[in-house]
């Protein structure tokens, strides 16, 4: 995952203020340069079931950023005796509005622990479309809290406990409606919520500021139904604490060792979505319309 983002880093930087990419036109390759093609799996980790797979795609070591690109994906279980047999395909659709490179995010069945082959089909604009290996190992249980489990009751800081937003968040336009509630508040509230753990200002995969906005975005939609939550990754003074890679407790209550993450959390406490990475309105408005109505979130691939 740091591969890729590391990759988006540098790329905000050339853009110059966060701005994307600019993106292709025809959402195909051109065949000539088909060859320096390179899937990354911007994850740390996978699971079985339906996992979240975010992917990117370099060329010529540069993230491509193209809404109309479509990836076709196919897996193969490599640790058992029929490692060339296709056992399910997906589809990645573009999720990398609003972030600085192009994402493209699929829900992949991957029913069994272990080494998995992915196919990656990338349509060239001429003659037949370019394949690419990767390999992923699926683990039986990840690290972090998953989809199901009850989210964990942190003590999180809110206004009650500093009214000063700058030392709540790093964040440049900080909104004191994310910092009303701890997570362990939100939890007994019975209510749904959306958490996110993040570092605006100190973001190490560059994505954190275009959640924050996805974020507040949402919050407009869904604030009367939902209650939002972000958590600053480093302890006031945030410079400080980045530097000597200090974590708030609630970074290490859920294991993460990455950032940023966001989760969907139902009225009963349980965790309905997890995120890795960047986000987009277009992948969360249809998970958050689920949970706000008490259903099963699930995801939505258009």
């Amino acid at each position: 995952m740091l591969r890729l983002y590391m990759l988006i880093a540098v790329v905000v930087v050339l853009s110059g203020c966060g701005a994307a990419a600019p993106a292709a036109e025809t959402g195909v390759i051109g065949q000539e340069a088909s060859a320096d093609l390179v899937p990354v799996v911007a994850a740390s980790e996978l699971e079985v079931g339906r996992p979240r797979l975010p992917l990117g795609i370099l060329q010529n070591g540069t993230p491509i950023n193209d809404p109309q690109l479509a990836l076709t994906l196919r897996f193969f279980y490599l640790d058992g005796p029929e490692k060339d047999k296709v056992q399910s395909e997906a589809q990645a659709v573009y999720r990398g509005e609003g972030l600085p490179v192009g994402l493209y995010v699929a829900y992949p069945t991957l029913d069994k622990p272990g080494g998995w082959g992915m196919e990656v089909e990338i349509p060239n604009a001429t003659g037949a479309p370019t394949l690419k290996r990767v390999r992923l190992d699926v683990v039986e249980k990840p690290s972090v809290p998953a989809v199901g489990q009850p989210a964990i009751a942190s003590n999180t800081l809110t206004v009650a406990d500093n009214p000063d937003l700058k030392q709540l968040t790093s964040d440049f336009e900080p909104d004191a409606d994310l910092y009303q509630l701890s997570i362990a508040d939100a939890i007994a509230a019975n209510k749904p919520f959306i958490v996110a753990f993040a570092t605006p200002g100190y973001c190490q995969t560059a994505v954190c500021s275009p959640n924050m906005q996805v974020l507040k975005q949402l919050k407009q939609e869904f604030g009367a139904r939902i209650n939002f939550i972000h958590v600053e990754v480093y302890p006031y003074p945030f410079g400080e604490s980045f530097q000597r890679q200090e974590r708030v407790a609630a970074m290490d209550e859920w294991n993460l060792r990455t950032e940023p993450w966001t989760y969907l959390v139902d009225d009963a406490g349980v965790i309905q979505a997890k995120y890795e990475g960047g986000i987009t309105l277009s992948e969360l408005q249809p998970a958050l319309t689920q949970l706000a109505n008490g259903e099963a979130v699930v995801p939505v691939q258009e």
